[in-house]
């Protein structure tokens, strides 16, 4: 009987996602402000919808596993990658968002003929941001499964006859399904990148205020992959700096003999920040406006 709540859930979720990214078609002729309202509403629901369900879906799952559902047993490895497989339902939502992007109907259609790539309409500075975090948890991953004890869940360290042992640490028992998260998240932003340099242009538009909303959608998009990245990067940091804090190994003696236990304090303290920097991020990028004063001016526009 229980199994059913969080089915009905995800049904409803489900049809709610479908219902709200319905292909949606202008009827021509139509005007330049028509076309691209009707673009940027798209837009617009598409990136609520994918917020939404970047909550849900972990929220879901852990609501399986602690209300004793048992749909999935996140124990360890699958509640480390819970913000990445967030952030992969964020991009499948984004990629169905642009696969069902309005296209004007009609004989007449004018659009411009420009090729984007994925450079020209990607912000540099959240470009930048999201392969940094990307960068870091990679790293982290491979510093903690070399430095992980037996089973890859544990960091160890002996001290003369006294052996200090401390779990969860991010070793290779939970680095491993992050790490395979965390590729399959960086090739789907990618491609729904691509996928946004490639749609279709908004009909009746000059191409600068295509292009000015084609990077608003890169800048959605990359506000939640780097949320979803800072914090995962941000848990197993965590972990990190409280077991160098208990275990005190040497090899953690970054500024003199004894401070291990100082630098664990003080990724700690970094990784309590991370996840406010970036959520900070994520809310300014998802909020940036999209103006419309360039609609209809400028040349490049063809009839087909």
């Amino acid at each position: 009987m229980f199994l059913l709540v969080p089915l009905m859930l995800m049904l409803v979720l489900g049809a709610a996602v479908g219902w709200a990214l319905r292909p949606v078609r202008t009827t021509a002729p139509t005007t330049p402000s028509q076309a691209w309202i009707a673009a940027e509403r798209h837009a617009r629901r598409v990136v609520a919808v994918a917020w939404i369900v970047l909550v849900l879906v972990p929220a879901q799952i852990l609501i399986g596993f602690f209300g004793g559902y048992r749909m999935v047993q996140p124990a360890g490895p699958v509640q480390a990658a819970l913000p990445l497989v967030g952030g992969l339902a964020f991009l499948a939502v984004g990629a169905v968002g642009e696969l069902t992007w309005p296209r004007p109907i009609g004989d007449v259609r004018r659009a411009g003929l420009s090729r984007r790539r994925v450079r020209d309409i990607a912000p540099r500075g959240l470009s930048v941001l999201t392969a940094t975090w990307a960068t870091l948890l990679a790293a982290l991953l491979i510093v903690s499964g070399a430095a992980a004890g037996t089973g890859g869940r544990s960091l160890s360290f002996q001290n003369g006859e006294v052996v200090r042992t401390t779990s969860p640490f991010p070793g290779w028992y939970y680095g491993r399904p992050v790490a395979i998260a965390l590729v399959l998240v960086l090739t789907a932003c990618l491609g729904v990148l691509v996928l946004i340099a490639r749609r279709p242009p908004v009909s009746e538009t000059a191409p600068h205020a295509d292009a000015a909303l084609r990077r608003t959608s890169c800048r959605r998009v990359l506000a939640g992959v780097q949320l979803v990245l800072a914090w995962t990067f941000a848990g197993c940091l965590f972990f990190v700096g409280s077991a160098l804090s208990g275990v005190e190994p040497r090899w953690a003696d970054a500024f003199g003999p004894g401070t291990s236990v100082l630098v664990g304090h003080l990724l700690s303290y970094v990784s309590l920040a991370i996840p406010i920097v970036s959520a900070v991020v994520a809310v300014a990028a998802s909020r940036a406006p999209v103006t419309s004063s360039a609609l209809g001016q400028g040349t490049g526009l063809v009839t087909a």
